[in-house]
């Protein structure tokens, strides 16, 4: 096939006025490895060049350093009507620049020879081809038929790359795994469909399984020119295909999607008549990497004036490798590209508004290790889109981006609004003293805590966010005054995070009536350590303040867990202490799977926790949970504030007392975690049975 002669397509520009901001991004990124490229504006005037009298010619001073390869065959740098002289044998400085320097007398193969990227070299493969943002693999007959009409007009650049393949499949196929390969020619006919493939590589091996691609299908080369017919009983195969450059090759299109793991489609921007571009920088200095939130990330909001398909490009700028020496600069620059990450788009529906999880999202890219990636999406009539930008492993420092957005309608591209106007940020932590694990542990009480107050009714987001750490983390809003929290009861609860997620947690609650809440940051399992930031957004004014709680800087004592087993209803240990003392204590029940809210609120053994002392056979209850009643153990029961001397330890002296009620759930046994929190050190005997 080759492409129809027709009109040059006119390339679409954006009409946004930039920002200062966005201006000042593009100066920034127009200046790379000590040359300065000015931001493209549009096709140069021609008395741009034109040479004054008074005027000398250009002199790029810029140090362009070369790669050793490249030095062992430089001989310096020229202008063309140096290399190029006039018929007289004498260089002009004058010779009319309508006049062509370098035409091509015969048809060009490319090849890679010193340039380390095979991605680029591919590209100018197929360009050279004469055919002229990138496409994610889709449904077959319609990709393959899209692909078709736009080749057949010159209007997409196609590009293939391997993944990872075996020795053995790259010496029986003729692949090279993760190598981006050139598509030069597309082939239909006799219900066959057929794809040239060419290996930029200049020794490169190609394609050895040519299965069905004969059977009189007549091959073209990457011209269109097809084999002359055989002539009866000249012994010639009908068919005969021409003799193709090295490294060329066709295959059958099924064999391309079983080979070949990502297909770029580079379509010419003259297809859409209507362009925005906005420009915009991501410091990802202070990330938490893959288990980064949204909310840090740059979102965008779209929108159409009329039904239809949008195409998104996100294009990662360039930039100077950081603290690349003069001797090792492209090295530097090499190792630093080969490791450059990967990027992606999500478009969510709704709102147009910020989005803080990757939660479900409308359309979402493949993360792309090269500096664009593509989104194709339909969008409705004047329907707000959220457009966010993603990304992984790239490196933690500032980059910069271009979002472009074309379409057959006009549209609009902004910074996507925040439902939350009023934003507190906290940066705390989980220390050894309050990193409590989930609402199952009796410790759940010594995590962060925080005051809400709300003056008016508003709707509430909680983002809490690790800082380098990835365990799992769950955020909670409480009813409770805005004291700290001693247990919680599932009625307390106005709203939480759902499920412990790596990196970060985030709840949204609606419609939160004025008031003072406790807000709760946990891990899921004690002693995990490490900082977060909580980010707290409401509709209203608020304020939010940390809560000390009642357990800081006390003694913790923690004895031997408490099993009832079989017909016990009752467990008892001694308590000791040297000195008064004032001790609260905790019990939760202990299972072997913990820690969601459905779990927690599917049920627990009853509890019912209390002090007693003990003088002979006279006993007194010096404290009781629950109004004593039973109390849900995965949510757990407490006893605060006992005052103990030790004239009260005798021998029968303070005990610690658990009672349960109902069915014991675990293999007829079920165990309880009890903490005791004391001003002075404290001894805890063992759990024994009902006297």
């Amino acid at each position: 096939m080759v492409a129809r002669a027709s009109t040059r397509l006119r390339e679409p520009s954006s009409t946004r006025t930039l920002s200062t901001r966005e201006q000042i991004i593009l100066l920034e990124s127009s200046r790379l490895h000590g040359c300065r490229f000015p931001p493209w504006k549009g096709p140069p005037d021609v008395s741009e060049f034109e040479l004054a009298e008074d005027q000398s010619k250009f002199i790029d001073d810029a140090d362009l350093r070369l790669s050793e390869t490249q030095l062992a065959v430089f001989d310096g740098w020229k202008r063309p009507d140096e290399l190029f002289p006039t018929a007289g044998g004498q260089q002009s400085s004058m010779r009319p620049f309508t006049d062509p320097l370098m035409c091509a007398t015969e048809k060009i193969d490319l090849v890679q020879d010193a340039t380390s990227d095979c991605s680029v070299v591919a590209s100018l493969c197929a360009r050279a081809a004469d055919r002229g943002a990138r496409s994610e693999d889709v449904e077959r007959e319609g990709l393959w038929r899209r692909i078709l009409k736009a080749f057949e007009y010159g209007d997409v650049l196609v590009t293939l790359g391997t993944g990872k393949i075996s020795e053995f499949e790259q010496v029986s196929a003729g692949l090279v795994g993760e190598h981006d390969y050139a598509v030069i020619n597309l082939q239909e006919k006799s219900e066959k469909r057929m794809v040239l493939v060419k290996n930029p590589w200049s020794e490169g091996s190609g394609w050895t399984r040519n299965d069905g691609l004969g059977d009189g299908c007549d091959l073209p080369d990457r011209n269109g020119h097809s084999a002359a017919p055989a002539q009866a009983g000249s012994g010639e195969l009908e068919g005969k295909r021409p003799v193709q450059e090295p490294g060329t090759f066709w295959m059958n299109v099924n064999d391309v999607f079983q080979h070949f793991e990502i297909l770029y489609l580079n379509w010419n921007p003259g297809l859409f008549p209507q362009r925005q571009d906005i420009h915009f920088s991501w410091d990802l200095a202070r990330t938490n990497g893959l288990w980064a939130s949204f909310m840090n990330n740059p979102q965008f909001q779209i929108r159409s004036k009329a039904a239809g398909t949008v195409w998104l490009v996100l294009s990662r700028h360039f930039k100077s490798s950081a603290g690349a020496s003069n001797s090792a600069d492209n090295e530097s620059f090499r190792a630093s590209a080969v490791h450059t990450g990967f990027i992606s788009l999500y478009l969510f529906c709704g709102r147009g508004e910020k989005v803080a999880l990757a939660d479900g999202f409308a359309v979402r890219g493949s993360y792309v290790d090269s500096p664009n990636t593509l989104l194709r999406v339909e969008v409705l009539q004047n329907v707000p889109y959220t457009v966010v930008v993603s990304e992984q492993t790239l490196p933690r420092s500032s980059h910069s981006f271009t979002l472009s957005a074309f379409s057959l309608q006009p549209l609009s591209i902004t910074e996507a609004p925040d439902k939350y106007p009023n934003r507190t940020a906290i940066v705390d932590a989980w220390t050894p003293a309050t990193a409590g694990g989930n609402a199952s542990h009796p410790s759940y009480a010594r995590n962060p805590q925080f005051k809400l107050q709300l003056p008016h009714p508003s709707d509430v987001s909680l983002l809490v966010e690790l800082h380098r750490e990835d365990f799992p983390v769950h955020v909670k809003l409480i009813w409770s005054d805005g004291n700290p929290i001693r247990f919680v009861g599932a009625r307390d609860i106005v709203g939480d995070s759902g499920e412990y997620r790596k990196g970060h947690a985030f709840a949204e609650v609606l419609k939160v009536p004025a008031g003072r809440y406790t807000i709760v940051c946990s891990t899921f399992e004690q002693g995990q350590l490490g900082k977060f930031t909580l980010q707290i957004g409401t509709t209203s004014r608020s304020t939010v303040d940390r809560l000390h709680t009642r357990r800081a800087g006390q003694f913790v004592t923690r004895p031997e867990m408490a099993t009832f087993v079989g017909e016990t209803d009752s467990l008892w240990a001694p308590l000791k202490c040297s000195r008064l003392t004032r001790v609260c204590i905790a019990a939760h029940s202990h299972a072997t799977e913990r820690g969601t809210s459905s779990q927690i609120d599917s049920g627990g053994l009853p509890l019912k926790l209390s002090v007693e002392s003990r003088q002979g056979l006279m006993k007194r209850v010096l404290a009781i949970s629950g109004n004593d009643e039973f109390t849900n153990g995965h949510y757990g029961v407490e006893v605060d504030d006992v005052d103990v001397e030790p004239s009260m330890c005798t021998e029968a002296g303070v005990r610690i007392v658990l009672e349960r009620a109902g069915p014991l759930y675990l293999n007829g046994q079920e165990s309880v975690e009890v903490e005791v929190y004391s001003d002075a050190g404290v001894q805890i005997g063992s759990w024994h049975g009902p006297p």
